[in-house]
């Protein structure tokens, strides 16, 4: 509603301003009374939607607090968990992904100009689709992820301790309707020793080094709405805390190297505030050097990774530029060979 009313505001201020430059040389006094209101309702505008997203990043940061304090108000060795249900999103995808997949082939196939693109693109989109679709039906009945004292746990894995994972990330996809679709990735290196149970699409994932068998990242999407993604996200690295001591950022997009060092980094950036941290170099020059340098050496890999991982990506723009280039192209192409 608020924003209604300020995109009100912006269109009145903005036909008060034009009104005012149209009238400035017949009537002067009139126009630039225009003119002053229509700049007064887009100044308003622009500081009461400002004042708008304070309040609502305010909300949000009550609900996460909010949220975090009514776990960790339940008794301790409680059995109860938090639950998120998995809802219908992922099999309404998978579904829509194998028909649509079929339904591409078989145009495909039936078209007399025997276009082989859109044949190779529905014989692609039917196995992914029934993939996406089998995982999800996996999962019905169970909540998409479970998290408590001990641990976290989806219906592919089962339940793995907080002991088991090395980090936490809370990843966001916008599309380009500007909605946004959350992952929970937890990284557990040994995920083959420790999952209770590995559900056979990761077994078949791995074969193409996909999936948590062979990246050792469990990728749980965060569907809930009653949990919005940020308090899951914050409660699952509380919860990580407690029962580990562990608390970093780590990013997948990274090597394990690069986040070993931002881990090195950040754990020596904290303990130099800690109140006598300074007395306490001061006391060990020796540590504190090897410490420093230790730092340095860091600085230097998470500098490396960030200087491969632009370049690999100039390489894949290089890559698909011609790719999509082709694929445009295609139809003139075969028209070009079919004379």
């Amino acid at each position: 509603m608020l924003q209604l009313v300020n995109l009100l505001l912006v269109i009145s201020g903005v036909i008060a301003v034009g009104s005012g430059l149209v009238w400035w040389r017949n009537q002067p006094a009139l126009a630039l009374l225009l003119l002053v209101s229509g700049v007064a309702l887009i100044t308003l505008a622009y500081f009461s939607d400002r004042g708008g997203e304070r309040r609502a990043e305010q909300r949000k940061r009550a609900a996460i607090r909010q949220r975090i304090d009514e776990f960790a108000r339940r008794p301790a060795g409680s059995s109860q968990t938090l639950r998120l249900g998995g809802g219908l999103r992922n099999i309404l995808a998978g579904l829509l992904l194998t028909l649509l997949g079929l339904a591409v082939a078989v145009m495909a196939s039936a078209d007399l100009r025997h276009d082989v693109i859109p044949l190779i693109l529905g014989v692609l989109l039917v196995p992914v689709g029934l993939l996406l679709l089998l995982r999800a039906l996996a999962g019905v009945g169970q909540p998409a992820l479970e998290l408590d004292s001990v641990g976290f746990a989806t219906a592919l894995t089962g339940r793995i301790p907080w002991r088991e994972v090395s980090g936490i990330c809370l990843r966001t996809v916008t599309q380009r309707n500007g909605s946004e679709s959350f992952f929970l990735m937890f990284r557990v290196q040994r995920f083959a020793r420790v999952a209770p149970r590995i559900h056979w699409t990761e077994r078949l994932l791995a074969v193409f080094r996909l999936g948590a068998l062979a990246r050792g990242v469990v990728n749980v999407s965060l569907p809930s709405k009653k949990d919005p993604p940020a308090p899951v996200y914050a409660l699952a690295r509380q919860l990580w805390k407690q029962s580990t001591g562990n608390d970093y950022e780590w990013s997948p997009l990274q090597s394990d190297a690069c986040n070993e060092a931002m881990k090195r980094a950040g754990a020596l950036a904290a303990r130099l505030d800690e109140p006598g941290a300074m007395e306490a170099a001061l006391a060990h020059p020796e540590q504190m050097e090897q410490a420093m340098a230790q730092m340095d050496a860091d600085m230097a890999l998470i500098a490396a990774e960030h200087r491969r991982q632009a370049k690999k990506q100039r390489w894949m723009l290089a890559l698909f530029l011609p790719l999509i280039v082709l694929l445009l192209a295609w139809p003139w192409i075969m028209r070009l060979f079919a004379r």
